[in-house]
């Protein structure tokens, strides 16, 4: 087995939160240009007295900061690569304060306009050597896995630097400053922590209040079978139900797909993780994975498992879980009962466009995520009269307890704004990087970097995992809609649906399936039948690709 081909299931999730990066940076003409006008480099100064990391090597090297003027240093420019609107205002304000600290070093916020361009760029830049690429990245918008960048040695371990005492934080280090819970999403499948975590994001609908109440909806819905009651509701009073975009490169509606995936075969995780014996097998993955024991009352059990996509190949292989069976069933009925309710031309239109039908009034609900609360905050701003009161929900869970689908859904519940440290020569632009890192993380400027982000109407992700810093009342009811029971698997659905290389063609094929299925133009038994040879298709495509003999413990 090729230890290339064995991925973390943190790897997945950061696939994931590329298209949820790529989803939000294209809702709203006036967040573009609002971001816009934030693109002026802020420059900030930092002095820093530890010059101690290594210049070729990836491991991590102790860094500390002082601002007694002992030793005037050389001026230095450092540069944080974001995304427009990805808190860009909050980052402009922690540089000027990290300017009022520290006059020598420039801190450059450069502010990239989408994901593919971020992706590119990097990745040129560091296999160029790196001089010119940015110093402080989004670990999760790189175009690679984590692992492989650090051994490619684009990325900097971070394993000992989160332990160092925080100077901005009365010595407290970011392994203690930060929410315990969501320190195993920081760590490659390597087991090495390549990333800080600054907050979550979830998934869920948004839901227009007025609109509820004109239908006589008083309170939102906790299952699938109110939703259903509800949204006829609405769409008898005149409104669209729900507006949720499945166009080809946007479509939401895979979240939900992956959280029925999730649902009704989470109990196989266990035999998908690496384990001891395998040939994939280190010391640091069997501390992760010999953790992971399914409980149906714990949402949380395989937080950090690192998978094996051999071995989740040879689960799908074994037909242990049943594609065609009662679970599946039951999910595709289910999401085709939901399509009844979606936005003439759901199947191609822009998310974008589903946001101005839920912000305009027409669409009484919208499925979408967290890191929209701060804009749909901006826009109540300028709607004038037209103004309405609103509130989030969270996936719901069916009303009846069914064995097919143990506990509760989980969904996306993970970091979102994950930071990470360019691998570069010049060991002293490492050790100001690795300070400003630490002076953002403090939850003073962290409180000031939420508010300011806030406050220009960009993404606040969700709640943030720096302790001590508190949203107001408003915000934190909005971002209560997101927080589901836990974070779901993304490696689990290749049993279900197969296409783990993620081939174009062969996700175009599935979704015209689909649609063909909510069209009344096949059966159920046909669509899952269609949909289970597709699977079988891609998956055994992937098993000769990579040459796996479905064995975990050898290395062919």
């Amino acid at each position: 087995m090729k230890s290339r081909k064995v991925i973390a299931l943190l790897t997945s999730v950061i696939l994931v939160l590329s298209l949820l990066a790529a989803c939000s940076n294209s809702n709203d003409k006036a967040a573009n240009d609002s971001a816009s006008k934030a693109n002026n480099t802020t420059k900030t100064n930092n002095t820093d007295t530890s010059s101690t990391a290594s210049n070729n090597s990836t491991s991590d090297n102790s860094s500390s900061t002082t601002t007694e003027d002992s030793a005037k240093k050389e001026d230095k420019t450092i540069t944080f690569s974001t995304i427009t609107n990805y808190y860009t205002a909050g980052l402009q304000v922690a540089a000027e304060d990290y300017h009022k600290l520290h006059p020598e070093t420039t801190v450059k916020i450069d502010i990239v306009t989408d994901n593919t361009t971020y992706q590119t760029s990097f990745q040129a830049k560091m296999a160029a050597g790196g001089d010119d690429a940015p110093d402080i990245v989004h670990a999760n918008l790189l175009g690679d896995s984590p692992a492989n960048n650090i051994d490619k040695g684009f990325l900097m371990k971070l394993d000992d630097f989160v332990k160092e005492p925080n100077p901005y934080n009365n010595g407290t280090s970011l392994w203690d400053g930060i929410n315990a819970d969501y320190w195993p999403y920081a760590y490659t499948a390597n087991g090495n922590i390549f990333m800080v975590p600054f907050d979550i994001v979830g998934t869920g609908f948004f839901y227009n209040k007025d609109i509820f109440a004109k239908a006589g909806i008083t309170d939102p819905p906790l299952t699938w079978e109110d939703i259903f009651a509800d949204l006829q509701k609405l769409k008898d009073g005149g409104y669209i139900p729900v507006a949720m975009t499945q166009a080809t490169g946007g479509d939401t509606e895979g979240w939900m797909v992956e959280a029925f995936a999730d649902w009704s075969a989470r109990q196989y995780i266990p035999e998908i993780v690496v384990q001891a014996g395998d040939a994939r097998n280190t010391p640091q993955v069997e501390a992760i994975n010999s953790k992971v024991k399914y409980d149906v009352n714990n949402p949380f059990f395989d937080v950090g498992a690192i998978t094996d996509n051999e071995r989740l190949m040879a689960l799908w292989k074994s037909g242990k879980y049943d594609a065609q069976g009662p679970a599946e069933q039951k999910t595709w009925s289910t999401l085709k009962e939901l399509s009844k309710f979606l936005q003439p031309g759901y199947a191609t239109m822009k998310d974008a466009d589903a946001y101005q039908l839920f912000i305009s009034g027409k669409a009484a609900t919208y499925w979408n995520g967290s890191w929209q609360v701060g804009q749909i905050l901006k826009d109540q701003q300028s709607l004038g009269d037209k103004k309405f009161q609103w509130g989030t929900f969270k996936f719901p869970d069916f009303k009846d307890a069914d064995p097919n689908f143990p506990g509760h859904p989980r969904g996306i519940l993970v970091p979102g704004h994950q930071l990470a440290i360019t691998n570069k020569k010049d060991a002293e632009t490492v050790a100001r990087s690795k300070d400003f890192l630490q002076f953002l993380y403090s939850p003073d400027e962290a409180q000031k970097v939420f508010s300011a982000t806030i406050d220009a109407g960009q993404f606040v992700q969700g709640p943030s995992l720096v302790k001590g810093v508190t949203l107001s009342d408003e915000v934190n009811s909005y971002l209560d809609g997101f927080k589901v029971a836990g974070n779901m698997s993304f490696s689990i659905g290749g049993i279900t649906g197969g296409n783990p290389a993620a081939e174009p063609n062969a996700t175009a094929e599935m979704k015209d399936l689909e649609l063909s299925y909510y069209n009344d133009k096949i059966s159920l038994q046909d669509y899952l039948k269609k949909r289970a040879d597709l699977t079988k298709k891609t998956n055994e495509k992937y098993i000769k690709d990579n040459k796996f003999d479905l064995d975990s413990k050898t290395n062919p």
